[in-house]
């Protein structure tokens, strides 16, 4: 059971419309695409989205909401293809779109255990 914390909506605090992860070392977030904060984007990220997302005939909020709600491990696979070099002379500029994507609309709340025995866990 998890706890509401003080000045939170209650929408907060349940899972509709979260995405749920675990970090490597177990710990669980949850992330939550707002696709209005799109707006955030730069120009040039705008641009590279937009082509990638007619690529895979997506609209731009399709594509970014499929970005934002990517699990982390397949970002990783992809990151790890940036370092190596393997993945295309595209994809780092892609990738670094995506990580401007996910910083313009996505929430990421940590699970924080509850501070005592018997006290609820909740979410930060």
């Amino acid at each position: 059971m998890t706890k509401r914390r003080e000045g939170s909506k209650p929408a907060d605090d349940d899972n509709v419309g979260w995405t749920m992860d675990k970090l490597r070392d177990g710990t669980l977030i949850r992330v939550k695409v707002y696709l209005e904060r799109i707006d955030r984007l730069s120009d040039h990220h705008r641009a590279i989205l937009t082509e990638e997302a007619r690529d895979r005939r997506m609209t731009l909020l399709e594509y970014v909401g499929w970005v934002g709600r990517m699990p982390k491990s397949e970002l990783h696979v992809y990151r790890d293809q940036v370092r190596s070099g393997s993945g295309g002379p595209r994809l780092p500029d892609v990738y670094d779109a995506w990580l401007s994507a996910r910083m313009a609309v996505q929430e990421v709340q940590s699970l924080q255990r509850g501070l005592g025995p018997g006290e609820p866990d909740w979410w930060l």
